[in-house]
């Protein structure tokens, strides 16, 4: 007696494309959601901790960007790839967190100096348990280039996006992305001369 086939609901599914579980979320499907978020969210808080230099941070990002795609799916347009949608969204909350990061330790400083209150600023110590030495100074010479060139750097240098790509997440142009990111480099390599 031959064996019978494998029942279809027991055969492996076909991969679904990230636009297609969004467009699945979009008509009300929460799993396409969990699907999403599997596949996304360890993407999602690596970039935005690699843009904010704070890992705690960065997690919060990532909270909030599912948090919008769940609460608003609609958000994203069907026309546009799904990653460079959620590049985007996640880039600009890490834009948002850096403005009153900036802000806060304005005022901080400010009220230090001026009143000689508040809490006075300190250098968090170097994680040497998870990092190398020279590891640390390379995130640290990461987290000192100006905004949009560590945005440019950390798109195209460090998570390998297109300059095309970079420049849809970054709204401009693919010879600004260029530049950006030689800049980046170049001032990279100039600040490592010194630890090497």
């Amino acid at each position: 007696m031959g064996m019978s086939p494998v029942p279809a609901a027991h055969a492996p599914t076909p991969s679904i494309s990230d636009e297609a579980l969004a467009g699945e979320l979009i008509a009300g499907d929460m799993r396409a959601f969990d699907q999403l978020v599997r596949r996304w969210r360890g993407r999602v808080v690596d970039l935005a901790s690699l843009l904010l230099n704070d890992r705690d941070l960065a997690e919060d990002v990532g909270q909030e960007v599912f948090l919008r795609l769940h609460k608003k799916p609609r958000a994203y347009d069907p026309t546009r790839p799904f990653q460079a949608w959620i590049l985007t969204v996640t880039r600009n909350l890490c834009f948002d967190n850096r403005r009153r990061l900036q802000a806060r330790t304005k005022y901080q400083k400010k009220a230090v100096e001026e009143r000689n209150y508040g809490p006075r600023p300190t250098e968090a110590p170097p994680d040497g348990a998870l990092h190398s030495e020279a590891q640390e100074l390379l995130r640290q010479a990461i987290a000192d280039l100006p905004a949009q060139f560590r945005d440019a750097y950390v798109l195209c240098g460090v998570r390998g996006l297109s300059y095309e790509d970079a420049a849809g997440i970054c709204g401009c142009g693919v010879k600004t992305v260029s530049t950006r990111l030689a800049r980046a480099r170049r001032r990279l390599v100039e600040r490592m001369r010194g630890w090497l």
